[in-house]
């Protein structure tokens, strides 16, 4: 068979002969770096989170019932289902909250300044969801004056506070018919007077795992499809993921996000598709989609926990968060799957008489 000049061979930028079908030099070094880069990522990202310890999904919820005696000085709420307390001090009036060994913990004044006691055992144990790597100081006392630190001017705190979460990642039991794990509390003094928060800790049973099954039927739609359809629905769901992330993300407090990873993703893999979409080459338009299908479909292994779990912080137990991604993995398995067949495949040329003999 003859190799220079023969129609089973092509030369795309480079002077090197190589098979029809066949990933070229510029295309495989660019695949060697996005796959790095997106290697790196999923590694990385537990790392590189917003911040030390942000809302996670989870099966258990916390909300605040009273405010005891009522007041309109302070209100309070969740954040992120039962990750963090958030409180809301009006000007020209003052709240302290009290720590878990009854000290000083926080205190917000009549101007909006918020303080947090640096000594506090408090402030240590609350820096991750299970208090996991505390060390309080040994020569610790409960009756030590408090060292205060200014730590915002928006009259505004939010903290994690073990009192309103299960402090284990087991499944809780229930003490009652609507999913009732514990009461809880968190006493303070506000104007002067002292004042408790008082909520209810719920948990629901974790989501059927039937949900995946949708990769099913997701996949199969684009598979039979043609290829400009199949860069549609790569583009479509890559924007519904963004939506997503971003509804996520910017309905959380900034101590309460994670790191963006659903968002930046799902922004490759859009603009991804649609570079495919208008490009011509069959070789560059596999090779950008197969990059769109696996920037999806590492998005959604990285936040595959929100399908598992009930309550997803930002957006609670929204249905349509177990739809969209496992459409995603389906038609970004499927980009992949395409991208590398047309990448790889080699047609084997047809040989004239002269070659047969």
């Amino acid at each position: 068979m003859r190799l220079v000049g023969s129609a089973a061979f092509k030369a795309v930028e480079t002077s090197e002969p190589r098979l029809a079908g066949s990933i070229p030099v510029h295309l495989r070094q660019m695949w060697k770096l996005f796959l790095l880069a997106i290697a790196g990522f999923w590694l990385l990202s537990p790392a590189i989170s917003a911040h030390a310890d942000p809302a996670q999904p989870g099966n258990t919820r916390s909300v605040v019932t009273e405010i005891s005696p009522a007041t309109s000085a302070i209100d309070v709420s969740i954040v992120g289902v039962d990750a963090f307390v958030k409180m809301k001090v009006q000007l020209g009036h003052s709240a302290e909250v009290i720590g878990y060994d009854e000290e000083p913990y926080l205190r917000i004044d009549e101007k909006g300044r918020v303080f947090e006691n640096s000594w506090s055992p408090t402030v240590v144990i609350n820096k991750t969801r299970y208090g996991t790597g505390s060390t309080v100081p040994t020569d610790y006392e409960s009756t030590d004056a408090p060292t205060w630190r200014q730590i915002a001017t928006n009259g505004e705190a939010i903290w994690h506070d073990h009192r309103v979460h299960w402090m284990s990642p087991l499944k809780p039991a229930v003490i009652n018919d609507e999913g009732l794990v514990q009461n809880w509390q968190i006493d303070m003094m506000v104007d002067g007077a002292t004042t408790a928060v008082l909520g209810n800790l719920y948990v629901e049973d974790a989501p059927g795992s039937w949900w995946w099954l949708l990769v099913v039927p997701a996949a199969a739609s684009v598979l039979l499809t043609k290829k400009r359809l199949r860069l549609i629905a790569l583009m479509s769901v890559s924007a519904a993921v963004m939506v997503l992330g971003m509804t996520q993300y910017f309905s959380l407090p900034s101590p309460a996000r994670d790191t963006p990873s659903l968002i930046a993703l799902s922004v490759v893999a859009l603009l991804l598709a649609l570079v495919a979409m208008a490009l011509r080459g069959d070789e560059f338009v596999a090779a950008v989609s197969t990059a769109a299908g696996i920037a999806l479909v590492v998005a959604v292994g990285l936040h595959r926990n929100q399908v598992t779990h009930r309550f997803v912080p930002g957006v609670g137990d929204a249905w349509y968060v177990r739809f969209i991604l496992p459409i995603a993995l389906g038609i970004g398995a499927v980009a992949i799957w395409h991208g590398l067949n047309a990448l790889l495949r080699v047609p084997q040329p047809a040989l004239t008489g002269s070659e047969e003999n």
